[in-house]
């Protein structure tokens, strides 16, 4: 079973209109099922009553039934929430014409898929913007994928990817891996929400988590609230997994609230 952690975001930059806005983050489900269609899951999301939810890539990848239960689950949650979507390595890695598939499903449900592009959310007469970032899997720390060694995804590469911020409102950005998190705080991202690193996948008490999907050691982001600059990182440990045993980590869904201050 999974654990239910929260944060609370404290920003001058948040607009009043949204304080006490709650955002469910969702990541890393690797076709993992709680209860019969993720019942147990929705329940404890429907007690969340989150005002809408980010999904940070890897909620499906090439295992059994994967897809057809992400695009299950999304089904209920879009019919109450507003539903936004990145994609993470696992789902870039499935074949082009089942990735292409599964994003038209979604789309065609009403999950707004962000791919390299932005929105904007509005309560009570004010907005902050969401941004969806899609890294390329070179700058994945895979050496059986598509990494180039020495490869760096900068403030420019995000720049390039995304445009210039619009540092007038609150931004809150959505990627996968949370490796490059100075390069998208130097950007100008507010609020980074990630997951990738599955909490490190074993925990030691005191030193945090022991292993990034990569094999590097004690990764710095590995899970939980950081602050830099003034600006936050939630990196969610995730809620499922695909490789090695998670130890003295449980899977988490993960709810933030905003707060101006």
């Amino acid at each position: 079973m999974f654990q239910t952690v929260h944060y609370t975001i404290d920003s001058p930059k948040i607009p009043a209109e949204f304080n006490g806005c709650r955002i469910v983050h969702l990541s890393d489900l690797h076709g993992a099922l709680y209860g019969p269609d993720n019942r147990l899951l929705l329940k404890q999301i429907d007690q969340a009553r989150p005002h809408f939810i980010a999904m940070t890539g890897d909620m499906a990848d090439d295992s059994g039934m994967a897809v057809s239960g992400l695009l299950s689950l999304c089904r209920r949650l879009v019919k109450r929430y507003p539903v936004y979507y990145i994609t993470g390595n696992h789902e870039q890695t499935l074949s082009r014409d089942v990735l292409s598939a599964l994003l038209s499903d979604l789309k065609k449900m009403g999950i707004k898929v962000l791919e390299n592009s932005w929105t904007t959310i509005s309560r009570k007469g004010a907005f902050l913007k969401l941004y969806g970032l899609v890294t390329p899997m070179v700058y994945y720390k895979d050496p059986l994928g598509e990494y180039v060694k020495g490869i760096h995804f900068s403030a420019e590469d995000t720049k390039k990817a995304l445009g210039t911020i619009d540092r007038s409102c609150y931004t809150v950005l959505l990627s996968h891996n949370p490796l490059y998190y100075p390069s998208y705080r130097e950007w100008g991202a507010d609020l980074t929400l990630s997951g990738h690193i599955h909490g490190g996948i074993i925990r030691i008490p005191g030193l945090g988590g022991l292993l990034s999907p990569d094999l590097s050691l004690f990764p710095k982001y590995d899970g939980g609230l950081f602050e830099e600059d003034g600006k936050h990182l939630v990196v969610s440990r995730g809620l499922g997994n695909n490789f090695l045993v998670r130890i003295f980590n449980p899977p988490e869904l993960v709810i933030i609230a905003l707060r101006h201050s």
